[in-house]
């Protein structure tokens, strides 16, 4: 039914789908997806950084910096102004991790189940895989531009975000290579 050749390119697009959802869900659910630092020029510095669902603030001299991590709650939400945008940031990226978690299941029941060898459960993987990317690209976009207009840069928790829906994207080109 299939090629070896193919294969290769579905187990390729399997391994990135499933470092792609690692990368995703670990930087969705970290704290530093805007951060912003400063200093008083004395010595004393103050870092900030906000997840979807986390804050970390960071105060202190050069050598003792005391740290807070907590939950976000409503007030923090508030300060960035009206909630909408963060809201519908959460949302999709979650969106897009449960269209990942989807496009690998079928991935895998095509792998093993002889049954959904099928070209439409192909067709399922790869509407599944591009719609996270999508999704996952949306929250990233909304996110960012609020931020950077709040004076915040993007942090390494957006970075594994951004990896993820890139691994996601190349995976979703071998899902669609295996339709040749």
């Amino acid at each position: 039914m299939c090629s070896a050749h193919s294969n290769r390119l579905l187990i390729v697009g399997c391994t990135f789908l499933a470092i792609s959802f690692t990368s995703a869900l670990v930087g969705i659910m970290t704290s530093a997806w805007a951060v912003h630092t400063y200093s008083d020029g004395h010595g004393f510095s103050r870092s900030v950084s906000y997840g979807l669902w986390y804050f970390r603030r960071c105060g202190g001299f050069r050598i003792s910096k005391e740290c807070t991590k907590g939950e976000l709650v409503q007030k923090d939400i508030q300060y960035f102004g009206p909630e909408g945008w963060f809201r519908l940031t959460q949302a999709v990226e979650c969106l897009g991790l449960i269209c990942m978690v989807v496009a690998l299941l079928i991935l895998l029941l095509y792998f093993f189940v002889s049954s959904c060898k099928q070209r439409k459960a192909l067709y399922a993987i790869i509407l599944f895989t591009f719609l996270s990317v999508l999704f996952i690209v949306i929250g990233i976009a909304v996110f960012g531009g609020k931020m950077d207009k709040m004076g915040y840069s993007v942090g390494w928790s957006m970075g594994l975000a951004i990896a993820g829906a890139i691994l996601a994207f190349f995976a979703g080109i071998m899902e669609v290579l295996e339709l040749r």
